[in-house]
């Protein structure tokens, strides 16, 4: 499941892109049926996400005894899982808005009262968590491609991949099919190859 996550996640994402351009050949995104539909494969690519950063880490070549390698690697997957869990908190906050509003204005003035849902952290931290995630992915990548030896020019193009869909979609939203797609494109070899820790030698007793 993890493997296919790796396709699976921005293939999501790209399909999310494509139903929100349909849903603003108006002039406006929801609330109707195709500001929910995109939302909920939204929701799936996010939850799939999560699998991509166990599956990164897991496949992170770090020998036993590097320990600072390690945890590097842990606390940055924690990090972009941090992010995640923000991300889909705005998926789900944004579906029950679409369910539940008439019209746009409904929609906004919704969207204003669950802005801090659940109100157990800043709205500051919900507003900017899902950056965490996007670096934490992207400083994945560039740990994998730093650490690890097979296929070193295809490792190197993954972060960049995921730093240009990811800006593209920051610019502008429009762009989400194209910067889905990036995504799509770094994250694809990973499910050919399965890198693991290398092993540490017990040392050798002399006779």
């Amino acid at each position: 499941m993890t493997r296919i996550a790796f396709h699976l996640a921005p293939a999501l994402m790209l399909a999310y892109g494509v139903v929100r351009l349909i849903d603003g050949r108006d002039g406006q995104h929801g609330p109707g049926p195709a500001w929910t539909i995109g939302h909920l494969l939204f929701l799936g690519s996010l939850v799939l996400y999560g699998l991509v950063i166990v599956g990164l880490r897991r496949r992170m070549p770090v020998a036993r005894g590097r320990r600072g390698r390690r945890i590097a690697a842990d606390v940055t997957a924690a990090v972009a899982g941090v992010g995640l869990v923000t991300f889909v908190r705005v998926a789900v906050i944004d579906i029950v808005v679409g369910l539940k509003a008439a019209d746009a204005a409904e929609k906004s003035a919704l969207a204003d009262r669950y802005a801090d849902v659940p109100a157990v952290l800043p709205q500051a931290f919900y507003e900017i968590g899902p950056v965490f995630f996007m670096l934490g992915l992207l400083v994945l990548l560039v740990q994998f491609a730093v650490l690890t030896t097979d296929r070193k020019p295809v490792a190197a193009a993954s972060p960049v991949l995921v730093a240009l869909g990811f800006v593209a979609i920051t610019v502008n939203l429009d762009l989400l099919p194209v910067g889905a797609a990036l995504i799509w494109l770094a994250l694809a070899p990973f499910t050919r190859t399965k890198t693991v820790a290398p092993k540490h030698k017990p040392a050798q007793v002399p006779a």
